[in-house]
């Protein structure tokens, strides 16, 4: 119990809440879980039966119109007036019995066993002296004594149903509305599998189960038809077992749904029985589904439990953030909070104690930073342009007096270059002192490549009139240079720069016959800062001058050397006029 005590103290504080947090949350979350998961079965129970119950109907609803359609049609017979007649009356001529026997009992019997093929047979048994006809008309001595139906005949006000040696038997006697007395006793054998097709061939919408089954009884608890023969004594034992619920019986220690719907034609019960534990639904899935609706109640509540936990020691660990950073000797932070509890207090204080400890530094360090700033500016002083200016006339000077004009050539052309170059620490500077700039690099570039590559220039004189940014044309030009002329295998290099003064604009193009630029390289050029003076920088002070519109645009392809155009409006720096 220690160790787990000691492994609690050791936790870092916002586990310590986590912790907590999850322990008082998971016990009503798992109590929820499991009443869901009841519920969730409950209710699937509830959609099963309520589904078999519907199947059921709709089988009923069938059977009714089947007893229906025979009910109809033993009405056709004994309602009719004219059989009524013929079989009430004491002929005194056999010839006139005879003709109506022919001429009407016997087309019209066989009319209605024609429409009707479920009858097997139809028959009229007869108490007076009617003589036998075929099967259609026989005495109804031949049914006293044998037929089990016969003692229902005086009870009987409407149409009996009889299952009668495995044989579905309906019987009806004749009314005695229009004579005194009972003329006959109609008899249908209807063809019992043919009668209940319906149901064998009927498939339950739920899951079948080996233990379910469907089945008829009578009034008197017989069963008229059963789908499976095997479970009669099953189904015999469940009309005389008592109902425990709505729907539920218990046979043998064994609980089953059963769902009966009546088939009031011929005074039957439409039975379907399922185990209880059949008609349950997949626990499987219904625990799969809780246990995941828990796992996601316990990811969102780690993660409000973490957000709510941070909120709490957020403070705690931006003040020990704090106190790293001064451990690190970052001294220059300015630590208040407005909280007037433990935590601000404690933040407040450490505030307070570093900005003393600031006040300190700066006082003990100021005098040096002075002392290395005065420095600084006694060495930029000795670095001045007159100095460079005076420096190199004096190696102008020496050159000519020794008779060196190709080093007083290029003294004199970096003279020039830096005097435009440093342009007296202004930022703009006139296309004409940049392109002389420009033009001054390239001689000097042109000494040192030994005159290797030709160089021409076509400048439109209009240009010369406008302004634009110091030191702008001549990196395009050394990139020219540097990735183009002097990468070039064999052959004599070219260098061309072009100043097109258009409408609004003015176009500087250089470009050179250089081995080119590949496609990946030229979509970073412009992107990616390269070693030295890049293009990057000047189209970004091009764009940050003149706006976005503007700027350098390279044109490229392998084998066809490189194009460079810086793109400027026409612009005057009223300044420097």
């Amino acid at each position: 119990m220690s160790r787990w005590l000691d492994v609690l103290k050791n936790m870092r504080f916002k586990q310590k809440l986590i912790l907590s947090y999850l322990v008082v949350s998971l016990i009503p979350l798992a109590l929820l879980g499991a009443y869901s998961y009841n519920q969730s079965k409950l209710l699937l129970q509830k959609q099963a039966i309520q589904g078999l119950q519907n199947t059921v109907g709709t089988l009923a609803r069938g059977m009714n119109d089947k007893t229906e359609q025979v009910e109809r049609t033993v009405d056709s017979v004994v309602m009719n007036t004219g059989l009524q007649r013929i079989f009430a009356t004491n002929y005194a001529s056999l010839t006139t019995l005879s003709e109506d026997l022919r001429n009407y009992v016997s087309p019209y019997f066989s009319m209605i066993k024609n429409l009707n093929t479920d009858i097997l047979q139809l028959t009229v048994y007869t108490s007076g002296k009617m003589p036998e006809y075929g099967e259609f008309i026989l005495s109804l001595d031949r049914i006293k004594e044998g037929s089990p139906w016969y003692k229902d005949i005086a009870e009987q006000k409407k149409t009996g149903w009889y299952l009668e040696s495995s044989e579905l038997v309906v019987f009806r006697p004749f009314p005695t509305i229009l004579y005194n007395q009972m003329s006959g006793i109609l008899y249908l054998k209807l063809n019992k599998d043919r009668f209940f097709d319906s149901l064998t061939t009927t498939t339950m919408t739920t899951a079948q189960s080996a233990h379910d089954g469907l089945f008829i009884s009578d009034p008197n608890n017989h069963i008229v038809y059963s789908n499976n023969i095997e479970a009669a004594e099953i189904q015999r034992q469940m009309l005389q077992a008592p109902l425990k619920n709505k729907d539920m019986v218990e046979i043998d220690g064994l609980r089953y749904i059963l769902i009966q719907e009546p088939l009031r034609q011929a005074n039957w019960t439409l039975h379907y029985y399922i185990p209880e534990q059949d008609i349950s639904m997949d626990a499987t899935s219904i625990v799969k589904a809780t246990i995941a609706l828990i796992l996601t109640c316990m990811v969102i509540l780690v993660a409000l439990i973490s957000v709510f936990s941070h909120t709490m020691i957020k403070r705690i660990y931006h003040l020990n953030k704090w106190m790293k950073q001064v451990q690190f000797g970052n001294l220059q932070m300015d630590i208040r909070s407005d909280s007037r509890d433990e935590i601000g207090e404690l933040t407040n204080r450490f505030g307070i104690m570093l900005r003393r400890i600031n006040e300190l530094v700066t006082e003990v360090y100021q005098n040096k930073l002075i002392q290395k700033e005065a420095e600084f500016k006694a060495l930029q002083a000795q670095i001045n342009p007159h100095f460079l200016y005076n420096t190199l006339s004096v190696i102008n000077w020496k050159s000519l007096k020794i008779g060196a004009t190709d080093i007083s050539h290029v003294v004199t052309m970096l003279s020039r270059f830096y005097r435009t170059a440093l342009n007296r620490g202004e930022s703009m500077t006139s296309l004409k002192d940049e392109l002389q700039n420009t033009q001054s690099f390239v001689e000097i570039q042109l000494v040192m490549h030994d005159y290797s590559f030709n160089v021409s220039y076509q400048i439109d004189d209009d240009v010369y009139q406008y302004d634009t940014v110091n030191l702008s044309i001549q990196p395009l030009v050394e990139n020219a240079i540097v990735h183009g002329i002097d990468q070039k295998e064999e052959g004599g290099g070219k260098l061309t720069i072009k100043a097109i003064a258009n409408q609004d604009t003015i176009d500087i193009h250089v470009t050179d016959n250089g081995p080119g630029i590949d496609k990946q390289r030229l979509g970073e050029i412009l992107i990616k800062q390269s070693k030295g003076y890049g293009l990057k920088n000047v189209n970004e002070r091009i764009k940050l001058v003149f706006g976005k519109e503007y700027g350098i645009e390279v044109i490229s392809e392998i084998g066809q050397g490189t194009t460079m155009i810086m793109t400027i409006p026409k612009y005057r720096n009223t300044k420097s006029q």
